[in-house]
């Protein structure tokens, strides 16, 4: 079995990435542990800094959150809450965009 991670048993649980400084956030891939574990994931709402970018609406193995092209998401952080009174299990979180133009001294 591949490793993972879990939180505790409870409402509110989140599972933060701290991206090391600012991004345009383009996707968020989450693989979800593939066992009876799997709809511990559904409803858990995916945020890039404040800004909602999807909610696992369903016990899938993958999820990929990406934004249309014309949508602009910058933060820091990627945060992944789930409201319900469950466990979240994770087995990898990817975030996939690029720098800010303000990050890399272009501005």
């Amino acid at each position: 079995m591949r490793t993972y991670s879990h939180s505790n048993y409870a409402a509110n649980n989140k599972i933060w990435i701290e991206l090391g400084g600012l991004f345009r956030v383009y996707t968020v891939r989450v693989w979800n542990i593939r066992s009876v574990s799997k709809p511990n994931f559904t409803g858990t709402k995916i945020y890039v800094d404040d800004t909602l970018i999807g909610t696992a609406s369903a016990a899938y193995g993958f999820y990929d959150f990406s934004l249309p092209e014309q949508t602009v998401v910058y933060g820091s952080k990627v945060t992944l809450h789930q409201p319900r009174i469950s466990y979240m299990f994770l087995l990898e979180v990817q975030v996939w965009g690029e720098r800010s133009l303000q990050q890399r001294g272009q501005v």
